[in-house]
């Protein structure tokens, strides 16, 4: 089941410039010295893991020091915008807030034209795309400006609701058939060492 599969369907589709509908916000760039062992959580390319926001191996500031930075809120969608994990999409799920570096774009979406998990959903549907957009060879980006060129296309929001459910309940089956295999490979591998080490 796909993203483009819905589309498809909708005659009253419209297409527009993701820049026209979305705003698009780079992280700032935090100093190590301004790191503490607690405070605010910071958002980095490794905290972009399976299409999510993860709060393993974070860092912290003090908020009162960066109080213009941008804030990721629940719902909110993010992309690693540089280095290996350059292209890569997340969705926040948790109830935490976090600020995020200079290597993490935001998407913020014009809400009385686009739901973020629509949003959301139409990134990870052109990843590929997305990716071809990098520039450089040691340490590849993509430009804000490239992004915003990406037309998005736009069903009322009743319909951007539906599709956006039924791709939410779609990945979650996909998530725990992936966990289901991986719990598989572990006791199958677990039963094969197990009976080597009895002879």
């Amino acid at each position: 089941m796909s993203f483009k599969s819905f589309i498809s369907e909708d005659e009253n589709v419209r297409y527009f410039r993701l820049g026209d509908v979305c705003k698009i916000y780079a992280g700032i760039s935090f100093k190590s010295s301004f790191y503490r062992d607690r405070g605010f959580p910071i958002i980095k390319t490794r905290n972009i893991q399976d299409n999510q926001i993860v709060t393993g191996d974070l860092n912290y500031c003090d908020l009162a020091n960066h109080k213009d930075a941008m804030i990721i809120k629940h719902g909110d969608v993010v992309m690693a915008k540089d280095g290996s994990c350059c292209g890569k999409i997340g969705i926040n799920l948790t109830d935490e807030e976090f600020l995020f570096d200079s290597h993490v774009l935001q998407f913020i979406p014009n809400e009385k034209l686009l739901i973020k998990r629509y949003l959301y959903h139409f990134l990870l549907s052109c990843q590929d795309k997305i990716r071809e957009l990098a520039v450089g060879s040691a340490i590849p980006g993509i430009r804000k400006s490239e992004l915003e060129k990406i037309k998005i296309p736009v069903s009322s929001l009743e319909v951007q609701e539906k599709v956006a459910s039924t791709l939410d309940k779609f990945r979650e089956i996909e998530r725990e058939i992936s966990l289901r295999d991986k719990q598989y490979e572990y006791y199958r591998n677990y039963l094969i060492m197990g009976s080597h080490d009895s002879h």
